[in-house]
């Protein structure tokens, strides 16, 4: 029986540009490196999904000028929530544009997109083209397909993070219009407002969340995460990655308090910060729900359970 709530229901994909002629570079590392398989390719974009997926892809890279983030895309159940999301969005005195199917992306069915308070361009989408997991729906042998094997390999896209220098008019946009629930929070001593939180639309066990907020400037991605199946297989990636010679950051691999999960960061050669993350608190989408909240004076062991310190670098953005 499929879903028959309303609303987003999935985060499907993060589209970045990136100053890399003809994707050499970057195809290179989220294939052979991160583990990606790429399911199409364009003159100037690829792309990618990670193998546990059964739609087409979770990640779109485009040779642009820049280094930047283009877009995060939600799916949504059908063309009523895209009209009633239109229609709540606008009253926020926000733009809303539509797109025919195939107008954004290639396999993609019709979708709005627009600018939340942070200064990133959301896009919701009805439909993805579904070309089915990698390893069948009958008796499916579940586990990493052997080219994979040796890369990082995660089984999904599970959150991306974005900085906001209003976090709160940021975060209140995600809840009170695009109807997400939060998961955790972190509280500004000074005006007890929130100035970070974990944000999710399903029940979500590893980290609770489809978007972060983290404070920051306006327009920015701070990182994406994908899941793996649990911690030994993030120590197992950190030793490919530093075997690589990739640039893992100050954080990883460490016991996050803050979503509860394990995880380690690292960067690609264009500076994206990216996240393997595995087990996390169980979030449940009921009425009785409540968010785990952290005071701003414990933010060094809300990131880093082991050291307990915060690295003020962690918080830039990446893009």
């Amino acid at each position: 029986m499929g879903l028959k709530h309303r609303g987003i229901f999935r985060i499907g994909y993060v589209w970045l540009k990136l100053q890399d002629p003809q994707l050499k570079k970057s195809r290179s590392f989220y294939k052979n490196q991160l583990g990606l398989l790429e399911t199409e390719r364009a003159a100037n974009r690829s792309y990618l999904r990670c193998w546990h997926e059964s739609f087409a892809y979770n990640l779109v890279l485009e040779s642009g000028t820049e280094n930047c983030l283009v877009e995060i895309g939600l799916q949504v159940r059908d063309q009523q929530d895209l009209d009633d999301f239109s229609k709540a969005i606008t009253a926020a005195d926000i733009m809303v544009t539509p797109a025919a199917a195939g107008e954004a992306l290639a396999g993609l069915g019709q979708s709005i997109s627009f600018t939340i308070p942070g200064g990133q361009r959301l896009r919701l989408y009805t439909e993805m083209e579904q070309p089915g997991y990698i390893t069948g729906y009958e008796s499916p042998d579940w586990v990493t397909p052997r080219e994979l094997r040796g890369t990082a390999a995660p089984m999904f896209l599970n959150h991306v993070a974005l900085t906001s220098n209003d976090p709160a008019a940021t975060i209140e946009f995600l809840t009170d219009v695009l109807g997400f629930g939060i998961s955790e929070k972190i509280i500004n001593d000074k005006t007890g407002k929130p100035l970070s939180a974990l944000l999710f639309r399903m029940s979500r066990e590893v980290g609770g969340q489809e978007l972060a907020i983290f404070p920051g400037k306006n327009g920015h991605l701070h990182h994406i995460a994908f899941t793996k199946e649990d911690p030994d297989d993030i120590m197992v990636t950190g030793i490919y990655l530093r075997e690589q010679g990739i640039n893992i950051d100050r954080y990883g691999p460490t016991r996050q308090a803050y979503g509860n999960t394990f995880s380690i960061h690292f960067f690609d050669q264009f500076g994206v910060r990216l996240e393997l993350c595995s087990g996390g608190r169980l979030t449940d989408a009921h009425p009785e729900f409540e968010p785990i909240i952290w005071d701003e004076t414990e933010l060094g062991r809300a990131i880093s359970y082991y050291s307990q310190e915060l690295d003020p670098d962690f918080l830039e953005h990446s893009l």
